[in-house]
């Protein structure tokens, strides 16, 4: 081999390091070429090897090419395929009857509107019998309407008799409409029950074709001919394919990374060599109560192609790709080594017939992502040639002797010094907590009434506005209910003018007193009733305003509005189009999250000190989210019971969100409640403690730059501050971050 002049000194110094770390090499490798005991020099101090051609092709040594790249962080985080926001659906009767015919299997294309199956309903039969019974009625009592309006003109007839008119008039009118409505919400077209209304065509007896809500692919039949079913059964489910949700599960500690309009890249197990580009369009405000993980959704745009190629229940991996950032000096992951303290590359020097020289070179590390490695510009530039493949055999050559830190290690390792000094520190009572929403920002939006879906008018993470529609849902009960209430107010004021027509009476001729009291006691009742009917309408959501319009103007509201109780943020929307609700159950959950508390849970031996800390100035509150933050709160209030399973007394504490950070329900958060003040005593920050079994040290820098590890004993602490009792002098410099990368060093170098 061609030895260099520079490197003459050592080779003495090479060749050892040869047979000592080379035997350990060929240990570690069995079943591998034994390494070269020759043709290797190496120059520690100055950080170069040279190597023979012999022994570069031993080692398998290759290298790549530095150049510049666009990079970006990338967030790993768990994927999954569900059916987007109003393409899913289901299809159900909503009334009993047998099933005589189903027209689609799984798998089938349907479009809006397509008949999926033929139900059997005398249900059916008696709401057609109900509309033609109201429709002949309403004739009847139009020609009566008229006639007596003739009469009552031409003194002929009373005004009783003319009022009466007017009120029949008025409940068949709306018996007419509540029958078209109820075959309406049965999804029977509007053309037939209009035909059906004014005898066009016959009725369609008890035969009633179940349509599909939407179009896309029928993903379950839940049907034989033959069944009997009832109203609330979901007996079709159809997904539109066109475009699917990605369901993003986020680790917690990323949670403050991911934003509305962030790049996404899912890789799914059904294709791992097809990445899918996407990118966020709903951020969730609430983390799973199980899992503690938070979610995002992004859309998945399936390419115009039968069958489908992304599907509902697909799972995968995501990458939220972090903001662009210009283009910058990169290395292949597999060129980074480290020998504990420092992380370093080979670079390539020279390349000869008779052999190679490489040149450590310190690096500070700038981000990772796709493979690749992102250093700070001025260690290596575009065109070096850095080794690869064998740098982990070359880079054991370099092992570490002291910890004495690079400028670039120092970085990497983000250290930072402090001299020991004279602190106070508090006396603290700490405890794990959850971020919960204040029942007052928080609220949920149920159906009160049984019904069916017909509309949803919002999805998860949208902003909505207290009293804004959320979802319509049909209901057959609440038709009624309508019904009632437009017969009962027709009484009330057919009863209210007949009262004032006898009053007028008896003070010109005489009307039986009887009559008057009747005429009376009909008024009040009707008005009691229209007042009973008027609440429970409000009380299942209608407003003020359509109730009135009900009972004034005959008007007919085929759906009920679920509307927001409060202003706030979706964070969980259990509603499907077509799907059958039942009274009392939750469709959305809403939350405002500018409002928010800490729940803690004190352990049972430590409630006996709360009273002293109760009147503490500040709280101090840090989240798994967000290590580097620590937010002040004040003790909102406490707890009046000690929970019987975990023995922990709940307290709450309310705190200050700076604006542009979000805190969702269900975080992890650990609470610190000051209770008193020592006097000042020696301390350094907790962060400058490692421990090794039941042994605390610090790392302590020496005046030529280098650490040694120190061991310490430890006094009172608080969530900032540790007291050192032995150890340590006040002023000696300690390193208070980075101090977990220092312990790996010293680990390595012994």
């Amino acid at each position: 081999m061609a030895t260099h002049r520079q490197y003459d000194p050592w080779w003495r110094f090479g060749l050892a390091c040869v047979f000592v770390i080379g035997g350990g090499i060929a240990m570690a490798h069995e079943g591998h070429e034994p390494l070269p005991t020759k043709g290797v020099l190496v120059d520690v101090e100055a950080g170069t090897i040279a190597l023979s051609r012999v022994a570069h092709q031993a080692l398998g040594v290759a290298t790549a090419e530095v150049a510049t790249r666009p990079f970006v962080d990338r967030t790993l985080a768990y994927a999954r395929l569900i059916p987007g926001w109003n393409r899913h659906a289901f299809a159900a009767t909503g009334i009993a009857g047998r099933v005589v015919a189903i027209h689609v299997r799984a798998g089938d294309s349907v479009e809006a509107g397509q008949r999926l199956a033929t139900l059997q309903s005398l249900t059916l039969e008696t709401i057609q019998l109900e509309l033609l019974a109201a429709r002949a009625e309403y004739d009847l009592a139009t020609r009566n309407l008229d006639r007596l309006t003739s009469l009552v003109e031409a003194r002929v007839a009373t005004g009783r008799e003319l009022t009466e008119a007017r009120a029949r008039w008025q409940q068949m009118a709306a018996a007419s409409q509540v029958a078209q409505a109820k075959l309406l919400g049965l999804g029977l077209p509007a053309d037939v029950v209009t035909g059906i209304a004014q005898g066009s065509r016959p009725p369609l007896g008890s035969l009633m074709e179940i349509a599909s809500p939407i179009g896309g692919t029928v993903m379950h039949v839940e049907a034989m001919n033959g069944d009997t079913v009832q109203g609330n059964e979901h007996l079709f489910e159809i997904v539109d394919l066109a475009e699917v949700l990605a369901e993003i599960q986020v680790l917690e500690r990323d949670v403050q990374r991911i934003s509305v309009g962030q790049p996404v890249e899912i890789v799914l197990s059904a294709f791992p060599a097809q990445p899918i580009e996407t990118s966020v369009q709903t951020l969730g405000l609430m983390l799973a109560p199980d899992t503690k993980l938070a979610t995002a959704w992004a859309t998945v745009v399936n390419p115009p192609a039968v069958p489908a190629r992304y599907l509902p229940g697909m799972t995968g991996r995501a990458h939220l790709l972090g903001p662009s950032r210009p283009d910058r000096i990169a290395v292949p992951a597999e060129a980074l080594m480290t020998n504990g303290l420092e992380k370093f590359v080979l670079v390539e020097e020279a390349a000869t017939r008779e052999g190679f020289e490489y040149r450590k070179q310190n690096v500070i590390i700038d981000g990772r992502g796709s493979g690749l490695v992102g250093l700070r510009d001025g260690s290596v530039f575009p065109g070096d040639q850095v080794v690869t493949a064998g740098s982990h055999e070359l880079g054991g050559f370099f092992v570490a002797e002291s910890i004495r830190l690079s400028p670039e290690a120092e970085v990497n390792m983000g250290l930072r010094t402090e001299p020991a000094g004279l602190h106070a520190i508090d006396e603290v009572l700490e405890f794990d907590g959850l971020v919960d929403i204040p029942p007052g920002s928080r609220a949920v939006a149920n159906a009160l009434v049984e019904g069916r879906i017909t509309r949803i008018a919002c999805r998860n993470g949208q902003s909505v506005s207290g009293g804004e529609v959320i979802a319509e849902i049909t209901s057959l009960e609440v038709l009624d209910l309508q019904l009632e209430l437009i017969q009962a107010a027709a009484e009330r004021r057919m009863q209210e003018e007949s009262l004032a027509r006898l009053r007028v009476l008896d003070t010109t001729q005489s009307v039986p007193q009887r009559r008057v009291w009747e005429t009376q006691t009909a008024a009040i009742s009707a008005a009691e009733r229209v007042d009973s009917l008027s609440r429970t309408l409000q009380g299942v959501g209608f407003s003020g305003d359509e109730v009135e319009a009900m009972a004034t103007e005959g008007r007919i509201f085929p759906t009920v509005q679920l509307r927001a109780p409060v202003s706030g943020t979706i964070v969980r929307l259990d509603a499907v189009q077509g799907q059958v609700v039942q009274p009392h159950q939750v469709v959305a959950e809403i939350h405002d999250p500018r409002h928010v508390w800490v729940r803690g849970h004190l352990a049972e031996p430590e409630v006996g000190r709360l009273s002293a800390a109760e009147a503490a100035v500040a709280v101090r509150v840090r989240f798994t989210s967000l290590p580097e933050a620590v937010f002040v709160g004040r003790l909102a209030r406490r707890g009046v019971a000690v929970d019987l399973v975990d023995r922990t007394l709940p307290v709450w504490v309310e705190i200050d969100v700076p604006d542009g950070t979000v805190l969702q329900h269900n975080m992890l958060a650990r609470v610190t409640l000051p209770v008193a003040q020592a006097a000042p005593t020696l301390a350094v920050p907790a962060t400058a403690i490692v421990r090794q079994g039941t042994r605390s040290f610090v790392f302590v820098q020496d005046a030529d730059g280098s650490f040694r590890r120190q061991p310490v004993e430890l006094g009172p602490r608080d969530d900032q501050l540790v007291s050192v009792t032995q150890g340590l002098m006040p002023g000696e410099n300690v390193a208070v971050a980075g101090v977990v990368d220092l312990q790996t060093a010293f680990a390595s170098i012994r």
